[in-house]
């Protein structure tokens, strides 16, 4: 098994035992299928919603208690020849509003835009923003090489780097130290049948964003107001090469 073919199947299966068994000399090789495995648990956990008990009893005795009143009203307004004409479409849209209220009720919520995304994950991880131990950049690369691609260098002393759910998408998430501060960065490959491929910015009152698109991953910065995102965003996808 050479070296693509190796990070191709940990990709698609972090607990491929030919994967693991093929890792078992190679100490690197083995922090990637440690990592790859603790993020699939992770993923999986993270996926793995619930739903009560008694969410069937729930649903059940609501739509009884609709139907009760909605015949209660059906025959208080029998005269009224106009409630007669749209009962049915209030009828309908009433339906369709508790519908929608139960499964979001009992589901996690719509996908945030990714630039709202990429900003709850940083105040997800702040604690992250504080490390000063510096990553080797070719311990980045050997992450970064599970999407096939490699940074020549970045434009500051990164001190996080690990792999994170991104809207679903596994993806790399990298801090560097800047003379402004931290900043932080996602390489997120994309599906070019779903992406804008446009270039976006995003801020909110402590940090500003911004978004490049990519043929083979979007790069998304993210770094406290003021920072010249535009300077290190060029740097970052400057050296970005795909294998």
């Amino acid at each position: 098994m050479d070296e693509l073919e190796f990070r191709r199947r940990l990709f698609a299966d972090p607990n491929d035992k030919d994967v693991i068994a093929q890792a078992d000399t190679d100490p690197a090789k083995q922090r990637l299928v440690k990592e790859m495995q603790d993020f699939d648990a992770t993923l999986h956990s993270a996926l793995d919603i619930s739903v009560p008990d008694d969410l069937a009893q729930k649903i059940l005795a609501k739509q009884q208690a609709d139907t009760e009143t909605s015949s209660k009203q059906s025959a208080e307004a029998e005269q009224l020849a106009w409630y007669r004409r749209f009962k049915a479409p209030l009828a309908t849209a009433a339906s369709a509003l508790l519908a929608v209220s139960l499964y979001f009720a009992t589901s996690v919520q719509a996908p945030l835009h990714a630039g709202e995304h990429a900003l709850e994950h940083v105040y997800y991880e702040a604690e992250a923003l504080a490390l000063t131990d510096e990553v080797q950049l070719q311990v980045v690369n050997e992450k970064l090489a599970m999407f096939g691609g490699k940074l020549e260098s970045m434009p500051g002393k990164v001190t996080y780097a690990t792999f994170c759910n991104f809207k679903g998408q596994r993806s790399l998430h990298l801090i560097f130290q800047s003379e402004h501060g931290p900043v932080t960065v996602f390489i997120v490959p994309t599906d070019r049948n779903e992406a804008t491929g446009t270039d976006e910015q995003f801020a909110d009152a402590r940090f500003s964003g911004s978004i490049k698109a990519g043929e083979r991953a979007d790069t998304i910065l993210v770094a406290d107001l003021n920072t010249p995102l535009e300077r290190y965003e060029t740097a970052v996808t400057e050296s970005l090469r795909w294998l």
